[in-house]
């Protein structure tokens, strides 16, 4: 079977999807021999959206029968980062052929109290795991 095109885009906001955040930094990579391959970087545009991308996928039959015997779908990562907010990465973002994948990233904003310091250490800032709707992933600090 061969490799067929699936599509994704990538929509960033602030917490519970008030906001679109324009400028972050979006990255879409993918595991080649075990090490991140990064395929695409974008920047959101002012509806905190990335283009459309075209990604390899694995063929459409494979999703449709219950007896085959390759992948159902691509897994890619999308990291996304922004100045003053935690930076999320989602991996295994599934891309099948012929479908369009929308992956919602919500950024949380670091508070006031987390600041990292002329010497690079950020004493009391508790790193950001995730957790909220729509994200899948897990978070860092993105000074």
């Amino acid at each position: 079977m061969e490799e067929q095109t699936g599509y994704l885009t990538v929509e960033v906001n602030t917490e519970n999807g008030s906001s679109p955040l324009e400028g972050a930094e979006v990255l879409i990579s993918v595991k080649v021999n075990n090490i991140d391959t990064v395929l695409y970087r974008f920047l959101t545009d002012e509806s905190g959206q990335i283009p459309q991308t075209a990604l390899s996928a694995p063929d459409r039959n494979n999703s449709l029968s219950s007896d085959s015997s390759g992948p159902d779908f691509s897994a890619y990562t999308v990291t996304v980062s922004l100045k003053g907010f935690y930076t999320l990465v989602s991996p295994d973002v599934p891309v099948f052929s012929g479908i369009l994948s929308r992956q919602p990233m919500t950024l949380v904003p670091v508070t006031a109290s987390c600041r990292i310091g002329a010497d690079g250490n950020s004493p009391g800032c508790q790193p950001f795991t995730g957790g909220s709707p729509g994200n899948s992933g897990k978070g860092v600090y993105n000074g």
